[in-house]
C-alpha cells in the first residue's frame, strides 16, 4: 500500500492522489481496492498563524513558505505591504516551521538562525520575493497594493496542501484590478502550482521573479535568440519556459536557488525593475497557471548547475504529463491497451 490522499477539483468532484515514479517511457498498473487506508504522515501542509501577525505558512518535506496576511500590514512596529513569497529553507524531511515559530514566541531560539534542521534568511520586502507575480506593463511591475485579506485552506494532507488567498483591488496602469492565488504544493516538490484569478478586462502581461540581488554588473544580461542566457548565478531558457537563479551566498548560511516556469511558454526573459523577471500573458476571463520556489545549498542543490538541471526537468514532465487510464478489468495489464482514450490533465494558459 503506498500513500494516497482523496483531493477535490474546481468543479468539487474527488479524485484519488497518490504518486508514482516512473523513467521514461515507462508505465505501470497500480489497484484500488475497497477497504481502511493506513493513516500516513502528513508530508504537506498550510497553517493560519495569527499569533504571528496573520502569516500562512505552508511546508511540505522539502521547503517552509509563506505569506503575509492582514495583521503585518498595520502592525505599530514594522508594518509590511507585500505579496511577496517567502522561503524558509531546511535539511530535514520533517514538517518543522510550526515547532519553529513556537520556539521563537517561547523565546527558546529564533528561527533566523540554524538550528541544525534550517532558518529563515531571505528578505522579501516589498518584491516579488520567492516567485511571486505581479502584472508587468510598459516596464512597470505592478506590486499588489495590501496584503491578502482572506484565505482558504482546500487541502491538508500526506500528499498535497492546497489554499486560495483574496486581495482587494489595486491599481494597474490607472484599472483597479482584484486577484485571488490558488497555490499547491505536493511532498517532494520544490515547486508550487500557482493559479492566479485576475479581474482584467483585457488581456494583461504577468511576471514572475525575484529581486536580482548584489550583481549589478550583470544587470545588462540579455537573453540570446534562442531563449537561453546563462551567467554564474542565473539561467534562461524561454524556449522551455523556466528560469533558474541563485541569491549572492551567505558566508554562513550558503546559497538559497529560485525558480519559475511558465508552462504554456514565456513571452518574454529580462532583468527590470530590480527583479529576474519570467514573463507570460493573462488572458482575461482565464486563469493564469505558473510555477514557482526554491531550494537549498544545504539542502541537496550543490550549484546553480543542479538546480537548473531540476528546472529543466520539471519544465519537460510539465509539458509531457504522465497518461493515465482506468478500467475496472480484472485483467489489468491489458486496460490500457483497450482503453478507447488514455486520460490526460494539462492546465495550461492558452
Amino acid at each position: 500500500e503506498i500513500p494516497s490522499q482523496i483531493v477535490s477539483d474546481c468543479k468539487d468532484a474527488k479524485k484519488l492522489l497518490f504518486q508514482v515514479d516512473l523513467d521514461a517511457n515507462a508505465s505501470a498498473v497500480y489497484s484500488i481496492k475497497v477497504g481502511t487506508p493506513q493513516a500516513y504522515p502528513t508530508q504537506a501542509q498550510t497553517t493560519f498563524m495569527p499569533r504571528r501577525k496573520d502569516d500562512i505558512s505552508w511546508e511540505n518535506d522539502r521547503s517552509i513558505f509563506r505569506m503575509y496576511g492582514p495583521a503585518l500590514a498595520t502592525d505599530k512596529t514594522e508594518p509590511l505591504i507585500s505579496g511577496g513569497l517567502d522561503i524558509w529553507v531546511k535539511r530535514t524531511p520533517k514538517l518543522v516551521s510550526q515547532q519553529w515559530y513556537q520556539d521563537e514566541f517561547d523565546g527558546k531560539s529564533s528561527y533566523h538562525h540554524d538550528n541544525g534542521e534550517g532558518l529563515d534568511f531571505y528578505s522579501v520586502g516589498k518584491t516579488l520575493g520567492a516567485g511571486g507575480v505581479a502584472p508587468f506593463i510598459d516596464g512597470k511591475l505592478y506590486l499588489v497594493g495590501n496584503n491578502f485579506h482572506t484565505y482558504t485552506i482546500l487541502e491538508n494532507g500526506p500528499i498535497r496542501t492546497k489554499f486560495r488567498l483574496d486581495y482587494a483591488a489595486y491599481d494597474v496602469a490607472g484599472n483597479p484590478i482584484s486577484e485571488s492565488r490558488i497555490i499547491t504544493l505536493d511532498a517532494g516538490s520544490h515547486l508550487n502550482k500557482v493559479v492566479v484569478l485576475y479581474d482584467n478586462k483585457e488581456d494583461m502581461c504577468v511576471a514572475a521573479g525575484f529581486p536580482f540581488r548584489g550583481f549589478a554588473e550583470k544587470a545588462k544580461t540579455k537573453v540570446d535568440k534562442r531563449g537561453i542566457a546563462d551567467c554564474q548565478d542565473i539561467v534562461f531558457n524561454k524556449e522551455a519556459g523556466w528560469i533558474a537563479y541563485g541569491e549572492p551566498n551567505h558566508p554562513e548560511n550558503g546559497i538559497i536557488f529560485l525558480g519559475s516556469i511558465m508552462p504554456c511558454g514565456a513571452c518574454d526573459m529580462l532583468i527590470a525593475e530590480n527583479h529576474v523577471l519570467n514573463c507570460g500573458k493573462a488572458i482575461a476571463g482565464k486563469p493564469f497557471v505558473y510555477y514557482s520556489g526554491g531550494a537549498w545549498s544545504k539542502g541537496g542543490f550543490e550549484n546553480i548547475q543542479a538546480w537548473s538541471q531540476y528546472m529543466a526537468d520539471y519544465a519537460a514532465k510539465l509539458k509531457q504529463p504522465i497518461k493515465v487510464c482506468t478500467s475496472y478489468c480484472d485483467q489489468q495489464e491489458a486496460a490500457c491497451e483497450k482503453a478507447p482514450k488514455a486520460a490526460c490533465e494539462k492546465t495550461c494558459n492558452k
